[in-house]
């Protein structure tokens, strides 16, 4: 690990780790929602794991990578209870106790649509003896590695995927050579399009798609629109940000312009 990188961890009082990994999750987005509390990030959280469970066939084999409190359960038990099997990585024993709860509430609203698996493991180390997956998520996780290990975790997931599968990788997008500073002090580290793009390229999958997730200002965001689709596409978006709540606009609009989105889906493909 770099000094640099070493430092960043000194500078974040009360971050929870585990080793060099930041273990602090993403909000439990459906129970904000239930306290009628509704933020970009938690509407974007909602949006990446709905469109991972939308693409999911009948017969999936799916793998969530650093799953978590398995936050993306309950999205597949509604739009994709079809799929084969569902197999969770985590390092943290909490979070893993957390997606159990989870899991069992499920469980009584849906009964059991398919096999559940969840498995505590380092994603960085060499991982258990594992079937070849259909579908890959692995959101708002790697930048809670540092660079070395996040890239090594990325290799383990590409040979995980069967031929054709499909990786929904999400992560901030970093600006500027390393070292950077953070835009969210409990990440380790903040990747680049460039960084992403080469590893996932090493790794042997292929970048489909890029999909953004919440934008820049309103300002920037109506000057893309305005670059990419012409004036009447930026006059739309500003006649919407009078009248739309800002967390429901943000997780939309960023979608259509992912040059200047601050946070990325990747929609990458195992080369059949």
């Amino acid at each position: 690990m770099s000094a640099e990188l070493s430092e960043q961890f000194r500078t974040r009082p009360g971050t929870p780790m585990i080793g060099p990994y930041s273990t602090n999750q993403m909000d439990d987005f459906y129970s904000a929602l239930a306290r009628g509390e509704a933020k970009p990030s938690g509407l974007m959280n909602l949006l990446q794991h709905l469109i991972a469970a939308e693409a999911c066939q009948a017969g999936a084999r799916v793998l969530d990578v650093c799953c978590g409190r398995g936050l993306a359960l309950p999205l597949l038990y509604r739009y994709a209870p079809g799929i084969a099997r569902y197999v969770g990585l985590d390092i943290s024993p909490d979070n893993l106790a957390e997606a159990r709860t989870r899991i069992g509430s499920l469980r009584e609203e849906y009964g059991t649509p398919f096999p559940v698996e969840l498995v505590q493991c380092d994603v960085a180390e060499p991982w258990p003896q594992l079937p070849p997956f259909d579908v890959a998520i692995y959101t708002s996780a790697l930048e809670h590695l540092p660079f070395e290990l996040g890239a090594r975790s990325l290799h383990s997931t590409a040979a995980a995927l069967a031929p054709g599968g499909v990786l929904y990788l999400s992560t901030p997008a970093a600006v500027g050579p390393p070292p950077r500073p953070l835009q969210y002090r409990v990440h380790v580290y903040e990747w680049s399009r460039e960084e992403v793009q080469q590893v996932i390229g090493n790794a042997g999958l292929v970048v489909e798609d890029v999909i953004g997730l919440l934008p820049p200002s309103q300002a920037e965001v109506a000057a893309e629109l305005k670059e990419q689709y012409g004036a009447d596409a930026a006059d739309l978006y500003r006649h919407l940000a009078a009248r739309v709540p800002k967390a429901l606009l943000d997780t939309v609009s960023a979608a259509a312009v992912p040059r200047v989105a601050t946070e990325l889906l990747y929609v990458c493909r195992r080369p059949a």
